[in-house]
């Protein structure tokens, strides 16, 4: 070596017997890399004893090119009041913080998913991607560039990794919990269009089963919001002011069902007096509403822990299955809803 030249990683790395990359993830404290202490702990002496002094700029750009982690919601209007998306992010933030990475989220209009350039723009380790819907470019392309992410919900791709419940499933539960305590007359408000499949997935099941019981509804009957309490709302209104008012309404997240119950009770109408109400998603609120809710649980914490575990397995290069880890879920049934009476 020659006397006053700065001592390489290169260098280091050739003394300890380990890759330059190895050295460098030890000198500048990289997150969530497994390194054995024995290894760390040689690298730091040797680096110490030859008088190893690291280049700030290279500190900062390996630092913050490492350990963080995003959510990518791929709709806008209430990323930050959802109060399902809340619930994942707490599901997510305690294992990601115990690995040491940071837990960031984007946000995507339905007409952009550039994922990979904002994954790349982030320096992101890994991806969860919510609220995907049909025809997105997006999740093909983020497909295609290898980098580590998980899909909460179901897309129709064996090849991908994805966390869910089974939508149908629950929804049809929630039908039959109608049909049981008598009523026919049901109304419907989608939480989003059909282009999401969460939504499309919902409406599938309850629809189905309602239709095994011979009971159908008419399209005066359906309105779609977006995922806003406010859509909820004005879907409400719009089906009290079609007609005669159904006995029930189904809301296919608990954010449009609260927007439903308020557009009933400013119409003049009691819950569960005059229409019951039903909702998806069992949000905090939901025991709190007047009267108190009943919906189908929906695990948001859970889901967002099981993304987030599974999400690590794949950046570490561990052996992930393929297709959709499905997590259980029940019906909360509250005061919302009561057996049929005669009108």
């Amino acid at each position: 070596m020659e006397k006053g030249k700065p001592i390489s990683q290169i260098e280091v790395a050739r003394i300890v017997g380990v890759s330059r990359t190895t050295v460098s993830f030890v000198l500048n404290n990289t997150r969530g890399k497994h390194i054995s202490e024995k290894t760390r702990q040689q690298v730091i002496a040797v680096a110490r004893s030859l008088g190893y002094k690291p280049d700030p700029a290279a500190v900062n750009m390996a630092t913050s090119r490492e350990g963080a982690m995003s959510l990518f919601v791929s709709h806008s209007e209430s990323a930050f009041s959802d109060a399902y998306i809340v619930r994942l992010l707490e599901g997510m933030g305690p294992v990601f913080h115990k690995n040491h990475y940071d837990l960031r989220m984007e946000q995507f209009r339905v007409s952009r998913s550039d994922y990979v350039e904002a994954a790349r723009r982030g320096a992101y380790s890994g991806i969860i991607l919510l609220n995907t819907h049909a025809n997105d470019p997006g999740v093909l392309s983020l497909k295609a560039s290898k980098l580590p992410f998980v899909v909460i919900g179901s897309i129709p791709d064996a090849d991908l990794v994805q966390v869910d419940i089974d939508n149908g499933e629950a929804a049809s539960r929630v039908a039959e919990y109608l049909l049981s305590i008598g009523h026919r007359d049901i109304a419907v408000i989608a939480h989003a269009p059909t282009t999401f499949f969460a939504a499309k997935e919902r409406l599938s099941g309850f629809f189905g089963t309602l239709g095994a019981a011979g009971v159908s509804v008419p399209s005066e009957r359906i309105r779609y919001a977006s995922f806003t309490e406010e859509s909820g709302y004005v879907a409400m209104r719009n089906i009290l002011d079609s007609g005669s008012p159904p006995t029930a309404v189904f809301a296919t997240n608990d954010m449009a069902a609260y927007g439903a119950m308020r557009a009933i009770e400013e119409a003049g109408f009691s819950i569960p007096d005059d229409i019951s109400v039903a909702g998806f998603d069992d949000d905090v609120l939901s025991c709190y509403t007047n009267p108190p809710l009943t919906t189908m649980m929906l695990p948001a914490e859970g889901i967002g822990r099981k993304a987030a575990e599974t999400l690590l397995r794949l950046v570490r290069g561990g052996d992930v299955a393929r297709g959709i880890h499905y997590l259980p879920t029940n019906l909360t049934v509250r005061l919302s809803c009561r057996e049929m009476q005669a009108r």
